[in-house]
């Protein structure tokens, strides 16, 4: 289906490829035209004193390009179950059964204050997701972040644009979840090899690029399959936590739903209090990435209003009662011991080695790989909208919807940088906690800008409302609790941050932090002063209909 579209353009040079669009006007045939890959803050900012065109009125003209940047190649196919599908297949993945022994353990095995992190990392969750239902009901196109961000702070030109989306690109990963799939494989097939277990997880990634990397319909659709299979593991994990609290007799036993106190051999402290709490919401942080595909949902603003509480309040129950039964019916030793496998030693201990070894952890291997499929689809397409900004290296051919329509080259990208994590991490002890920790500290980082970010952009559309709006309450509470989370890990023992050679994951986080920043400083800002030009945005639209940017020198 093709749509003709009025572009800017004085020349529009027709290769076997693309069209090179200069000012002017000219009309050529775009399939579901997109200029979302334009700065947000400006549609389409080009240098006027460097192009000979006449002057016009471009009220028309830019409403048609607000019209086109929310639309891309793939078209709008998401309905509200499949939005659902999104939100629940990436909250409830692997995390409520493998981070929940570290959270006790750095709660310092108290039951209450390990229930408290879960509860106010839920009410943060909400608190965050109707923060980006505010500014997504500006922007209802793909992007999520990097389009808020853009918004609010659109000085110095292009700093924010291009440090987050070189520090999304570097840590847009699927590691958590494939590590867990490798052990609970491991685990069933009864490997010891922790060798093996690491190349199990791989090789879940490396057919994941295959599967989504070839066909949008057949990934979605397994996505979509995955999803209904993760609602009935919904269903069994509540009804775990109703058995576990009302039937499961472990009265000779230590009851830690009772215990008050602190674990003597604990080390409680703000430092692992906030690793308790990253954790935590690490287990919902599904909520803040379906913004990223907004541009395949069909009505975004209602349908993500609809699809985000309820899937939230689904995951919150579900967690919540998957909690108790790790409270009620091991011990504090047995958490401890159990690390990421504590999900297999909860079923084994409630329904037998058989069903609970076997059967239970095929269903978390199952979430897994839903919760992988979820996460490397949502990477494909941030990657792919930050390509389509020709900021990094390559853009020009990372962008591409290649080779049968769908983002293979930025769905690569992401699944190659897991399998680096991967390798040079070490296989046992704490990797899985680190990865965790890193990711989300440095999204702990961007969320605080996020927050501050929109008062700046309400008061620079006073005079506009947003048919969704965040409650001031909302907003201040994810500016305390992030300055808390961004602050704690600094003080106390450090090597309960570190794992093998890496640094304390904070620091490791606002390392890649820098990178993006010195990236964005050296090759936009120091360059073109030292040699004399500017940096001039070339929109160039694909066969397909996808526009992208490339940067030209101009040295007049």
């Amino acid at each position: 289906m093709e749509d003709t579209r009025l572009l800017f353009s004085s020349q529009a040079i027709a290769d076997e490829d693309d069209y090179d669009i200069n000012l002017s006007k000219v009309e050529i045939p775009v399939k579901y035209g997109s200029f979302s890959s334009l700065e947000s803050g400006t549609l389409l900012d080009i240098e006027p004193n460097l192009n000979n065109y006449d002057d016009y009125d471009n009220n028309n003209e830019n409403e048609q390009i607000k019209e086109l940047s929310t639309e891309v190649p793939q078209g709008r196919h998401l309905g509200v179950f499949s939005t659902m599908v999104l939100f629940i297949c990436r909250m409830v993945g692997s995390g409520i059964f493998a981070t929940p022994s570290s959270i006790l353990v750095n709660c310092g095995g108290n039951a209450t204050l390990f229930l408290g992190v879960w509860i106010i990392a839920a009410l943060v969750a909400l608190s965050g997701l109707y923060l980006f239902l505010e500014f997504g009901s500006w922007l209802p196109r793909s992007g999520g972040k990097k389009n808020f961000l853009e918004q609010a702070y659109n000085k110095p030109k292009l700093m924010m644009s291009v440090s987050f989306g070189l520090f999304s690109v570097l840590t847009g990963l699927a590691m958590s979840n494939s590590i867990i799939f490798g052990k609970y494989v491991s685990s069933i097939l009864d490997i010891q090899n922790l060798l093996y277990s690491r190349y199990i997880s791989i090789s879940l990634i490396v057919t994941v690029i295959i599967i989504h990397g070839f066909s949008v319909k057949t990934g979605v659709r397994i996505q979509n399959f995955l999803g209904g299979l993760k609602f009935i593991l919904i269903f069994l994990i509540c009804a775990t936590g109703f058995y576990s609290m009302f039937f499961y007799d472990n009265s000779n036993e230590n009851n830690l739903i009772l215990w008050k106190d602190f674990q003597y051999d604990s080390e409680l402290s703000l430092s692992s209090l906030a690793s308790a709490f990253i954790n935590a919401f690490f287990c919902f942080s599904g909520w803040d990435s379906v913004h990223a595909v907004s541009s395949e949902i069909k009505n975004p603003n209602r349908t993500l209003k609809l699809a985000g509480p309820m899937s939230l309040f689904i995951c919150f129950i579900c967690y919540l009662m998957m909690n108790l039964a790790y409270l009620k019916v091991l011990t504090y030793e047995e958490i401890k011991e159990a690390g990421p496998l504590v999900g297999s030693v909860l079923f084994i201990k409630l329904f037998g080695d058989t069903i609970g070894g076997k059967l239970m952890s095929l269903s978390i291997i199952l979430s897994s790989i839903s919760n992988v499929f979820i996460v490397l689809y949502g990477i494909s397409r941030m990657n792919q909208e930050i390509f389509r900004e020709g900021y990094l290296p390559f853009s020009k051919y990372l962008v591409k919807n290649w080779p049968t329509g769908a983002p293979f080259p930025s769905l690569l990208i992401g699944g190659l940088l897991s399998i680096s994590w991967l390798v040079f991490l070490p296989p046992a002890g704490k990797s899985f906690d680190y990865l965790v920790n890193m990711e989300g500290y440095g999204n702990q980082f961007f969320l605080l800008l996020i927050s501050i970010g929109i008062f700046i952009f309400r008061r620079e559309q006073q005079y506009a409302t947003a048919s969704i709006r965040c409650p001031n309450m909302c907003v201040w509470t994810i500016i305390l609790v992030s300055m808390y989370l961004l602050i704690a890990p600094f003080i106390g023992n450090q090597d309960i941050n570190s794992v093998g050679h890496f640094p304390p994951y904070q620091v490791t986080a606002l390392l890649l932090v820098y990178t993006g920043f010195l990236y964005w400083f050296i090759t936009f800002y120091l360059t073109p002063k030292i040699f004399c030009y500017k940096l001039i945005r070339k929109v160039v639209i694909q066969k397909d209909g996808l526009s992208t940017t490339e940067w030209i020198h101009n040295y007049n």
